[in-house]
C-alpha cells in the first residue's frame, strides 16, 4: 500500500493470517548469511534447508523470518534472486509463509572505503555467537557505515529493495515486510532515523499488498522509546518487537506496546541464559495470539546456542554477580541430529500449536 495502513486494516490482516508462529531461519550448515544466499555450495545448503524446514511443519510452525544479504545480491544478483525464490518455495512446500527482512546492521563494513564481504568458502569462529570473529582493536577504531550511508552503494541498495519488493509485493507466500532489523544498534540512533524513513518510503512506493514494520528492540523501557524506535512505530502498519527478557519484563513490555492498538509481532525471542524460557513465554504467546519468531531453529555453524559477547561482558564486569544461566543454550530448539534440545520444551510447543 502507498500509505500507512489504518488500525482497522491492520487488524483485518491479522484476522486473515491467524496466529503466526515460527523461527528466524538459517540452515545449520550455513555459518553466515553470505553462506546461505551465495551460489557456492548452494545445492547442499538447500538440501539441508529442505530437511530442516520439514521439521518446522512437523512441530506446527507456519512462518519463517528470512534476512537478505546485500553483499551477495551485489556480487551475484541473478543467482541471489534465484536463491531467494528457492528458499521461499521451500518454505511454501512445508506450509511456512515468509517475512522478509530488507535491511540489517550486522557486520557492517568499517572505515571510509566499502569492501564487499568475500564470497566462496566461509570461515567462522568456534565458540562465538553467530560464528563471528571478535573485532580487533584496529577494527573497533574504524567507524561502521551502513550501505545506505555510502555514496557508492546507496542507490544499489535501494535497487535491491525495489527488485525484491516488486517481485513479491502481491505474492501470498510473503506475509509481511520487515523493512529494517534493529535500526541503530550498530550505527546509533541519530544516523539510523533518516535511513528508516528512506527505507519505508522506498518500499511503500512499490505498493506492496503486505504490511510493513521495523523493530522496536530497546530492552529497558518500552514506555520511553528512543527516537529511532519511535519512528519505527510511527511508520509501521503492524508492530515488530524484540524481547529477550524473563517473563515479568516480557509481560511489562507487551502491556506497554498495546497502546499502539495494532497487531504485535514478536519477531525475535528466546534467551534461556537470561531466564527467558519456552515454558514461561510460549503459553502467553498462545493465549494472547502474539505472532512470534524465535531466534534460531537447528543448532549449527552459526552457534547461536552460545551466549552473546555482551552477556559474557556483563557477567565479567559484575564480578560474576549477574544472574545468567550458562548451563543452557541461549537460542535454538533442535540439536544437529534434529532431536529436541529439551524434549519437554518441544512437547509444550507442539501441544499449543495443535490447539489452534
Amino acid at each position: 500500500m502507498l500509505r500507512k495502513w489504518t488500525e482497522s486494516e491492520a487488524w483485518d490482516w491479522k484476522k486473515q493470517t491467524g496466529w503466526l508462529r515460527g523461527c528466524n531461519f538459517i540452515g545449520s550448515d550455513c555459518c553466515s548469511r553470505i553462506d546461505m544466499w551465495q551460489s557456492h555450495n548452494s545445492s547442499e545448503h538447500l538440501e539441508t534447508a529442505d530437511r530442516e524446514l520439514s521439521h518446522c511443519k512437523k512441530i506446527g510452525f507456519n512462518t519463517v523470518r528470512l534476512i537478505v544479504e546485500f553483499d551477495v545480491w551485489l556480487q551475484e544478483r541473478e543467482s541471489f534472486m534465484q536463491m531467494l525464490e528457492k528458499y521461499i518455495s521451500l518454505c511454501d512446500k512445508y506450509s511456512q509463509n515468509v517475512m522478509i527482512v530488507l535491511a540489517n546492521e550486522a557486520q557492517l563494513c568499517r572505515g571510509e572505503k566499502y569492501v564487499p564481504k568475500p564470497l566462496g568458502e566461509q570461515v567462522y569462529a568456534l565458540g562465538y555467537h553467530q560464528g563471528r570473529f571478535p573485532l580487533t582493536p584496529e577494527q573497533k577504531a574504524l567507524t561502521p557505515y551502513h550501505e545506505l550511508e555510502r555514496a557508492e552503494t546507496h542507490d544499489l541498495y535501494l535497487d535491491m529493495v525495489r527488485e525484491i519488493v516488486n517481485k513479491y509485493k502481491d505474492d501470498g507466500r510473503v506475509v509481511c515486510w520487515n523493512v529494517f532489523n534493529e535500526p541503530g544498534i550498530t550505527i546509533g540512533v541519530e544516523r539510523s532515523v533518516p535511513l528508516i524513513r528512506q527505507m519505508f518510503e522506498t518500499v511503500r512506493e512499490c505498493d506492496p499488498s503486505q504490511p510493513l514494520c521495523a523493530d522496536i528492540y530497546y530492552w529497558r523501557d518500552m514506555d520511553h522509546l528512543r527516537p529511532n524506535e519511535q519512528v519505527c512505530a510511527d511508520l509501521s502498519d503492524v508492530i515488530s518487537w524484540h524481547c529477550y527478557k524473563p517473563v515479568s519484563g516480557f509481560v511489562s513490555d507487551y502491556e506497554s506496546l498495546k497502546r499502539f492498538n495494532r497487531p504485535i509481532l514478536l519477531t525475535e525471542w528466546l534467551n534461556r541464559i537470561n531466564h527467558q524460557d519456552v515454558k514461561d513465554i510460549y503459553p502467553l504467546l498462545y493465549l494472547e495470539r502474539i505472532d512470534c519468531w524465535c531466534w534460531g531453529f537447528v543448532a549449527g555453524k552459526t552457534q547461536t546456542y552460545e551466549p552473546w559477547d555482551s552477556i559474557w561482558e556483563q557477567y565479567e564486569a559484575s564480578g560474576g554477580s549477574k544472574n545468567f544461566d550458562f548451563t543452557k543454550w541461549q537460542h535454538d530448539l533442535l540439536r544437529p541430529n534434529l532431536r529436541p534440545y529439551d524434549p519437554k520444551e518441544l512437547e509444550l510447543i507442539v501441544d499449543f500449536n495443535n490447539k489452534t
